[in-house]
């Protein structure tokens, strides 16, 4: 019985960690967001025009938390946000809400909104 509770507790414990997370923030893309980040304004004064320069995409993408943190998205989740990004109207200023599964810094994008 020990071992069967211990099996489930695990079980459960690993379900929560791979729920779903919202996390909102800056889109930014990881060349500009290592070299400026820690800056003040930044995320809000990251134009659409760099984040489609071709070594920032080659970078990749993720979000900017308030608190300067950056998850950077997965392969599919850099795809995802290049779609999102070609369609933007806005110039700057790109505040998102990005859904997804969290592993360390890394995330596994569902979906990205403007916010």
């Amino acid at each position: 019985m020990k071992k069967f509770t211990l099996v489930l507790l695990a079980a459960m414990a690993l379900s929560a960690i791979a729920a779903p997370t919202k996390i909102q923030g800056y889109l930014v893309d990881i060349a500009c967001a290592d070299e400026e980040g820690q800056k003040p304004g930044f995320g809000a004064k990251h134009t659409k025009d760099c984040l489609l320069m071709p070594e920032c995409v080659k970078s990749g993408y993720g979000v900017l938390t308030d608190d300067k943190k950056v998850y950077k998205f997965d392969k599919a989740g850099n795809a995802q946000a290049k779609k999102f990004i070609d369609g933007l109207k806005k110039e700057k200023d790109i505040k998102v809400g990005v859904t997804g599964t969290v592993t360390g810094e890394t995330m596994t994008v569902t979906k990205i909104e403007l916010q």
